[in-house]
């Protein structure tokens, strides 16, 4: 990977916010771990990031929280949500809300690598209050737009 890009990982499994970022970090990238939706609201507000892994459920809400912080943010960054059980409806439910991916631990190298590729290719960096559908491929800036 060209360059350390920050990852947040919110998660508050210990075991899989452990996995998770150690996998980043053998990928090249600076992961930024959090436990809770007002963790990752203030890293979103206060640091650029490229992508963000989170749970899907955190002491104090779940992705849905995230997602609204990203979009609160202004940046566009891709959220993938992390997801313990791994049902179906749970997979409908984040992609439909527009999250960029969904995974089931255990965490695999390079199923992460190719996550991360596919954002550092389709998603260049973006600046504050660029929206995703302006630097995105067309299919994720559809999905974006029937998730807004």
């Amino acid at each position: 990977m060209a360059g350390q890009a920050s990852v947040l990982v919110a998660c508050s499994d210990s075991e899989s916010r452990c996995a998770l970022a150690s996998i980043l970090a053998d990928l090249g990238l600076d992961p930024v771990v959090v436990s809770s939706v007002d963790e990752a609201r203030a890293i979103l507000l206060g640091q650029p990031v490229r992508l963000v892994f989170c749970e899907d459920n955190l002491p104090d809400g779940g992705f849905h929280d995230v997602l609204r912080a990203v979009k609160l943010a202004g940046t566009g960054v891709p959220l993938v949500v992390c997801s313990l059980l791994g049902e179906m409806d749970e997979y409908l439910d984040a992609m439909t809300s527009g999250a960029f991916d969904f995974i089931v631990p255990p965490f695999r190298s390079a199923e992460l690598e190719s996550i991360v590729s596919s954002v550092l290719q389709e998603c260049p960096s973006r600046t504050k209050k660029q929206p995703l559908a302006q630097t995105a491929s067309p299919v994720l800036a559809k999905a974006h737009k029937l998730a807004s």
